[in-house]
């Protein structure tokens, strides 16, 4: 997790479509930026015939550059989709991707002049190891999107190879005389499947992910009041306003609700018996809070100690921590950048101290009254009150 700032678009693709990648090409490739016939400018091919039109935009001039491996981590999972694309504006939009990246693969990105030309970048992966390229064909903008078809280059006739999973990424500089501002794009990988993908697709499908958000069912246990006897005993306070993001919503500043670039899971570890409630935890078990940045683009939030933790009581939603009253509680602020499909991660122990220990203020607060069975709930409130929850069995 880093603070900066950009703007980008990402083009995840879905496993069962049909593979559409629009503005990505590549510079290294003969014939993917000279302007030649098949060169991937959008002289031949259906996507280049949709931008030739009366009113469609001059071809633009590509160039590529092979990376020569994935950048984004990769951040996408490729049982979900064919790969992902990104479209950017500015220099500074694709520094995320840059950090790791190859000193060619930065010079390449830092000759772009972004007042005429947009940068595409796409990634995607094949099942050997000469399945390292990719290329690009039938490259043109149509009304303000940027079109393409990419394909993960094979082996070529004798050639030896070994046998792994190999992800494979290219930048493509488009220039015209009008930048596109949105993409599409069809991508073939190295199997063969083809997916269609346009800006604006998430990077990570939150129905893949690990955990839960709630059970889907009333408690079996609702105590009248979670009340501390000890003199003096303050609790947290609840630091959000009303009501909650359940599972997902927008980043700090948000208010945004589940459909937000941000996803919120509580992960148990079970037996994986039949029959048994993932979302069930007994005392002592071991449990993780997830925040995934699900999006295209980089999402803020604040500290990462900003959190309630509150069981379900007859009065309503009641924080378990609180101090003996000589403590103050006070936060950073300052925003944070999640990356696209970085996630972030909290670790407890459902204990009275393991609830605790290594969270904030961690020297002051402490959980009272004793853990009783319940419904029990985490609230981040550093991003758009983003929340989980989950039952406890004693």
């Amino acid at each position: 997790m880093t603070r900066r700032t950009r703007r980008a678009v990402l083009c995840g693709l879905g496993a069962g479509g049909v593979a559409a990648l629009a503005g990505c090409t590549s510079e290294d490739d003969p014939g993917t930026g000279d302007g030649g016939d098949g060169d991937g400018d959008g002289s031949d091919g259906d996507a280049a015939d949709d931008g030739d039109g009366d009113d469609g935009d001059p071809d633009p001039e590509t160039a590529v550059h092979q990376v020569g491996g994935a950048l984004s981590g990769p951040a996408w999972n490729r049982e979900e989709r064919r790969g992902f694309c990104a479209l950017f504006a500015e220099e500074s939009d694709a520094a995320w991707l840059l950090r790791d990246a190859p000193a060619e693969t930065v010079a390449f990105v830092e000759a772009t002049d972004f007042d005429e030309s947009v940068l595409a970048y796409v990634e995607s992966v094949g099942p050997t190891t000469c399945h390292a390229r990719v290329s690009f064909a039938d490259v043109a903008v149509d009304d303000g999107t940027l079109v393409a078809s990419a394909t993960v280059e094979g082996p070529g006739d004798d050639v030896a190879c070994g046998e792994a999973i190999t992800y494979s990424g290219a930048f493509l500089r488009a220039t015209t005389d009008a930048r596109p501002d949105s993409a599409r794009v069809s991508l073939t990988d190295g199997w063969g499947e083809t997916g269609t993908v346009r800006d604006g697709d998430g990077i990570r499908d939150p129905e893949g992910l690990a955990g839960d958000v709630r059970p889907d069912h009333e408690p079996s246990n609702v105590p009248a009041a979670f009340d501390c006897d000890a003199e003096g005993f303050e609790r947290h306070p609840q630091a959000y306003d009303g009501d909650v993001n359940w599972g997902g919503g927008g980043g700090a500043g948000s208010e945004s609700g589940g459909d937000g670039p941000l996803a919120l899971r509580v992960v148990i570890p079970g037996d994986g018996a039949p029959g048994s409630d993932p979302l069930a935890i007994g005392r002592g078990t071991r449990f993780r809070i997830e925040l995934t940045n699900v999006s295209w683009r980089v999402a803020y939030v604040g500290n990462q100690g900003k959190y309630n933790l509150e069981i379900r009581t007859a009065a309503g939603w009641t924080e378990l921590r609180g101090t003996d009253g000589n403590a103050t509680l006070g936060y950073t602020d300052e925003a944070l950048a999640v990356d696209p499909g970085e996630t972030l991660a909290w670790e407890f122990e459902m204990t009275e101290s393991g609830l605790v220990e290594g969270g904030p203020h961690a020297d002051a607060l402490r959980v009272c009254p004793d853990l009783v069975p319940g419904r029990y709930r985490f609230v981040f409130f550093g991003a758009a009150d983003l929340a989980v929850a989950f039952d406890y069995e004693g």
